[in-house]
């Protein structure tokens, strides 16, 4: 019943001239007629709550019934946020002010917010030299600027112009460590580590690494960003991906090798989520961003609708081509793949 119910709701919100689209770039690559392709993305909407995104970014054409059922779609994932999360608190995390007040033992850096004066922010900038400017409520790393300070700079009119751009969040620009600089030393390369809080335990459901590419100073994945997933030990296990599918075994501008890269302080980076995953139980499934400096991990922060579309790209797949979606429905509803 809910997946029928999910699929009426979707029918009456998508795009249909995008899912006609997605049809066509599907056929293309696999030869399949479009008239297939259609009907088989309504049958997985029906069956899997697989939207025709889902259907296009997984491969699903390529895919069995047994490896389908395996895989978090946008309705599976959906559900494990209702199950997990209270959004009467999620406002901690939308707002990055209130989430760094609330987590500010893991941050590792200072900041400011800019209610505070001209002098307040003109004494933190020249304190720290270079600094990170953000919305208040920035997602997928929009309007994340880093700033250099120099004698040049006019604090008075950089002041002015942050007020009225509303990056408000003033930080202290986190220095990766050395060995992170390795794989790209222009933006800090995070860690995305899931985790599911539930009757005071904390499991981690997925680990992977972001790493920057090109002039972004931001690695998400929607700006130019790759990512690869990390094993238990640490050590990033599978070339990266970006989002346009291109697959990188060493990085394209430092020549790195990426698989194989071994993280640093890897193990207290899990310690802390862990740790951090306590503060809003009522909030259990979040996706942190974690970086590593010279000192250990520091938290970038957290995300209460953490993003299920690098959990299974075609290069990070089990070795049968199966999901992740049975680990999930273990932790989460305690429910056994049949």
């Amino acid at each position: 019943m809910k997946k029928i119910t999910y699929y009426f709701k979707r029918l009456f919100t998508m795009s249909f001239k995008s899912m006609f689209e997605s049809v066509k770039e599907v056929s293309k690559r696999s030869g399949k007629w479009r008239i297939h392709i259609f009907f088989d993305m309504i049958i997985c909407s029906i069956k899997y709550q697989a939207g025709y995104m889902d259907y296009k970014v997984f491969f699903f054409e390529n895919l069995t019934r047994r490896q389908r059922k395996t895989f978090i779609t946008r309705g599976v994932n959906n559900g494990y946020i209702k199950t997990m999360n209270n959004s009467l608190y999620y406002d901690w995390f939308n707002n990055k002010i209130k989430f760094n007040e609330k987590f500010n033992d893991y941050l590792g850096r200072e900041y400011i917010y800019l209610r505070s004066n001209l002098e307040v922010f003109s004494e933190f900038a020249l304190k720290h030299k270079v600094i990170i400017v953000k919305p208040i409520d920035a997602q997928c790393g929009k309007d994340i600027q880093k700033i250099e300070i120099n004698e040049k700079t006019n604090l008075k009119n950089l002041y002015m112009r942050l007020v009225h751009n509303k990056q408000l969040l003033i930080e202290e620009c986190v220095k990766q460590h050395k060995k992170m600089n390795e794989l790209f030393p222009y933006s800090v390369n995070t860690l995305r580590i899931v985790s599911c809080y539930k009757k005071g335990r904390t499991t981690i459901l997925f680990r992977a690494i972001r790493i920057g590419n090109g002039k972004n100073v931001v690695d998400n994945f929607n700006h130019g960003g790759m990512y690869s997933i990390i094993s238990e030990d640490g050590v990033i296990t599978k070339p990266a991906i970006d989002k346009k599918g291109n697959v990188y075994i060493n990085h394209p501008v430092t020549n790195t090798l990426i698989e194989g890269f071994k993280i640093p302080y890897f193990n207290e980076a899990i310690q802390m989520v862990k740790e951090a995953a306590k503060v809003i139980p009522e909030v259990g499934l979040v996706g942190w961003d974690v970086a590593i400096t010279n000192n250990g991990p520091v938290m970038i922060e957290g995300n209460q609708l953490p993003g299920y579309d690098i959990y299974q790209s075609k290069i990070h797949l089990n070795d049968d081509g199966t999901g992740i979606k049975p680990l999930f429905d273990k932790v989460i509803y305690n429910k056994e793949q049949k």
